[in-house]
């Protein structure tokens, strides 16, 4: 009996770890003539406010040929059940486990070579993943770089956002303005190479990783607009994860490409 009670436990362990990786709603597949343009994959905690406002945009703007990725990232709120709402795909984490994996996953799970990321808060706008989907056909890598509305962003992060925007583009000869921003694309195979490894500050670890593999990198000005919602990001660990990460990544080296 013993050894049938550890056989249902270790049984019941496996089910609950592959259904974190499950999606929870799937988007309708497009019709096989035609061809699937960029995948559009929006990280989300507790952002039942702003999630339904991006996704509402994402639906009207986005039409054919594009597939849109919800990761719910642990949410103890309605965000997944806002997702379910929209014609998306849903993948959600059983618990909290930071925006690096929750950008992990939706590499993993999403069905295009060119993916988007944009941030579940309403602050990026929705009608330039278009043109950087197209941008990806001759870049490896596509910026939205907010030259605009940085009166949105609070004092402190304001004051943070240019000394390390600052540092990364000296220290790594990053081309585009932004290596912040919550917008961006990339190629699927190359972001496997540069995949993150922390929870607050993994878009500046995916850019200056990019920097590294002297990726073809264009940006895109765009307008920062105000967030929907409370931010979960502390500024001083988010400063303190970037800090750390613009020192230590100064020795990282790209994985070399199988021959």
């Amino acid at each position: 009996m013993k050894g049938a009670d550890r056989n249902t436990r270790a049984s019941t362990k496996v089910k609950r770890t592959v259904q974190e990786h499950q999606p929870v709603a799937k988007q309708d597949s497009p019709p096989s003539q035609i061809p699937l343009l960029a995948t559009v994959i929006v990280p989300a905690y507790e952002e039942e406010k702003g999630l339904p406002v991006v996704l509402a945009k994402l639906v009207n703007t986005l039409k054919k040929g594009y597939e849109i990725l919800v990761i719910d990232d642990g949410s103890d709120d309605g965000t997944s059940e806002v997702a379910r709402r929209f014609p998306v795909r849903l993948v959600r984490h059983e618990h909290n486990k930071g925006k690096g994996e929750a950008i992990i996953t939706g590499w993993k799970n999403a069905g295009s070579d060119r993916i988007i990321f944009i941030d579940a808060d309403d602050t990026y706008p929705v009608d330039i993943i278009p043109r950087m989907a197209e941008a990806l056909g001759e870049y490896d890598m596509v910026i939205g770089s907010r030259r605009s509305g940085q009166e949105n962003i609070p004092g402190f992060n304001r004051l943070g956002n240019f000394v390390f925007r600052t540092a990364i583009r000296k220290l790594y000869g990053f081309k585009p303005y932004d290596p912040l921003t919550g917008l961006w694309g990339i190629r699927k195979s190359q972001l496997a190479r540069c995949l993150p490894t922390v929870r607050r500050a993994p878009d500046a670890e995916i850019a200056m990783k990019a920097a590294r593999m002297k990726l073809k990198m264009t940006d895109i000005p765009i307008v920062y607009s105000p967030r929907i919602g409370q931010t979960k990001l502390n500024p001083f660990k988010g400063g303190w994860e970037h800090l750390k990460l613009i020192v230590t990544l100064l020795f990282w080296k790209p994985k070399k490409v199988s021959s």
